[in-house]
């Protein structure tokens, strides 16, 4: 029969993949955040480039309707 070995507890183990200390997050649980201000979307911006395109785009066409009739007159 073989003699039995006591086990050794886990910090004694060696490879141990897993920290064996706690991970204890509720001391920061309750902490409030740092104030950070709000990050402006990707579709702000887009709503704006597209606003500004189509205000050039028809102020363009604008000008060639009236340079266009001035010619024609």
């Amino acid at each position: 029969m073989n003699k039995k070995v006591p086990l050794k507890n886990r910090s004694e183990r060696s490879g141990n993949l897993v920290s064996i200390q706690p991970y204890d997050n509720t001391s920061r649980a309750y902490k409030s955040e740092a104030n950070q201000r709000p990050q402006t979307g990707f579709g702000a911006y887009l709503t704006i480039a597209v606003l500004v395109f189509l205000v050039i785009l028809f102020a363009g066409i604008y000008e060639l309707v009236v340079e266009t009739w001035t010619r024609l007159k």
